[in-house]
């Protein structure tokens, strides 16, 4: 008998350990920012670092024993570790946190976009951060209570000694380490596992929440007498506004572009979020970055789709990005075409022109590339579009050399251009209609600067200048010339997405008590 209670453990002092365990080893881009902070900063040393220390793992003590029974605490404890050791992986190796962006992203990507983040180095964060620390934790024979009434003895004692220590660190170091957090406010969505999972609940709660009441847009809209018009939007994917040529980039990205007339490239564009669920359904939408408050919104409120097919034109939704239509933005239309089984942007072309060609009535068409998405850049482009190289061809970005992912990325950036420039082309090849084109990306993308690769790793306030900084560029044809002065005096100011759905009422020639004079055009 003494031999067997040898062996068995108390899951209490289990939830200590998995603490320790969960706040040492699974927190290394949390301790860098407060190494960096208390040390570097010379802002409370190693005695802040070890407060810091306790109090992460009291808190996670904490709610373990709030959450875990003994007959559930292999099961959460379980959870818990393959959950830290995912949000370990891509924090470190994208230097990114789990937010609300990341979740939406995880839960609105598709199987061709997914893969490329299932790689050798995920296998083994999960064999040395999860599937290890699980299979012990499942060996270990829990010792059982002799009657219920000890265990919820046992329990309240150590939830209320819990609670008395948090609070006497409160008290004793409280100030500065909320000051900490404050101060570098990056810091508390890199906590392991508490931000990944306050950021699920989040997300859980958002959609389950009461669907509002359906609210129309420019019931009374109209369009403009005169000649039919064909215009395209094209809504490009992880482009940033530094690596255009057109805005004075040291490469030539934009070969293929740049020989047209009456072309503006717009130097300082903003995008409304840093995740394609955000941005695409914000900018098709009368809301702004400020008011675009939840991801669902735009699946109850017209979008300029939506007005436009109302006024009389066809309106096509062409996507190599994702299967779904953004947020609703093409759910009540009735052209829709997906690209969506790895094919290169370069696949949607024949159906573009094709529509240019047959036109026979306004008609308004958005095409929604998959552009640079990451982590593959070196996919998104044919092999004889690679004119930078090396490139880099590993879906670990953080193992090749920063310049290899510039060149990667910058050949799918030429790519676009070509894309861009191929229906241009086309365009202008159709005399019977007045013809223009809008290119703007989604969000932009982080290429290793600071250590941060991707986008979306941040809420938007903390987002780097590069992944808010997005490319604009409109192409102005027969019909539109006489704007081209207009535009290009303001080239150089600073716009952004808010800006979109009331231009794009401008251009398709559309009268409607909801459109807003804006200086763009």
């Amino acid at each position: 008998m003494s031999n067997k209670s040898f062996f068995e453990f108390s899951y209490h002092y289990l939830i200590l350990i998995v603490a320790i365990l969960l706040a040492g080893l699974y927190n290394d881009t949390f301790w860098h920012k407060i190494y960096d902070y208390a040390i570097l900063q010379n802002k409370g040393g190693y005695f802040l670092i070890g407060i810091i220390f306790i109090s992460l793992v009291l808190i996670l003590s904490l709610a373990m024993e709030i959450l875990c029974m003994f007959w559930s605490f292999k099961h959460i404890v379980s959870l818990l570790f393959l959950f830290a050791a995912l949000s370990k992986h891509y924090m470190e190796t994208l230097s990114i946190t789990i937010n609300e962006n990341v979740i939406v992203s995880l839960f609105e990507t598709n199987f061709f976009e997914a893969r490329e983040f299932l790689n050798m180095g995920l296998f083994w964060s999960l064999l040395k951060y999860a599937i290890i620390p699980i299979f012990f934790i499942n060996f270990i024979k829990l010792k059982r209570y002799v009657s219920f009434g000890c265990a919820v003895y046992d329990k309240t004692r150590l939830i209320f000694l819990y609670l008395f220590l948090i609070a006497v660190v409160y008290v004793w170091e409280g100030q500065n380490i909320v000051f900490a957090f404050k101060s570098q406010k990056a810091i508390a969505y890199t906590l392991n596992p508490i931000a990944p999972i306050r950021s699920a609940v989040r997300y859980v709660l958002e959609t389950t929440k009461t669907a509002p009441h359906f609210t129309n847009v420019g019931l009374d809209a109209k369009k403009e007498s005169g000649r039919p018009r064909l215009f395209i939007l094209i809504i490009g994917e992880s482009a940033r506004g530094l690596n255009f040529s057109l805005n004075g980039y040291n490469r030539i990205t934009n070969p293929y572009t740049s020989k047209f007339k009456h072309l503006v490239s717009f130097s300082d564009f903003r995008s409304c979020g840093v995740i394609t669920a955000i941005s695409i359904p914000c900018l098709l939408t009368n809301y702004t970055r400020n008011s675009y408050t939840d991801r669902k919104l735009s699946l109850y409120i017209d979008n300029i789709l939506d007005i436009a097919q109302r006024v009389g034109y066809n309106v096509y939704w062409i996507s190599n990005n994702g299967g779904d239509c953004m947020g609703g933005v093409c759910a009540r239309i009735k052209n829709i075409s997906y690209y969506n089984d790895g094919r290169l942007d370069g696949a949607m072309l024949p159906e573009i022109e094709g529509i240019v060609k047959n036109a026979k009535q306004d008609s308004f068409i958005v095409v929604n590339l998959h552009g640079s998405h990451g982590a593959r850049y070196d996919e998104r482009y044919p092999k004889e579009f690679e004119k930078f190289i090396p490139v880099c061809k590993n879906d670990e970005l953080q193992k090749c050399s920063r310049q290899e992912i510039i060149n990667a990325y910058d050949n799918s950036i030429a790519y676009t251009d070509y894309l861009i420039s191929q229906i241009i082309e086309k365009l202008m090849e159709n005399q019977k209609f007045d013809t223009a084109l809008w290119y703007l990306s989604d969000h932009g993308e982080s290429l290793g600067e600071y250590g941060q690769y991707m986008h979306g790793g941040l809420p938007y306030g903390l987002s780097p200048d590069v992944q808010t900084h997005i490319p604009s560029i409109i192409w102005l044809g027969k019909g539109f010339e006489n704007n081209y002065d207009r535009l290009n005096v303001n080239k150089d100011k600073v716009f952004n997405q808010d800006y979109v759905f009331h231009t794009l009422l401008n251009f398709l020639g559309i009268k409607t008590q909801d459109y807003q004079v804006i200086l763009i055009f």
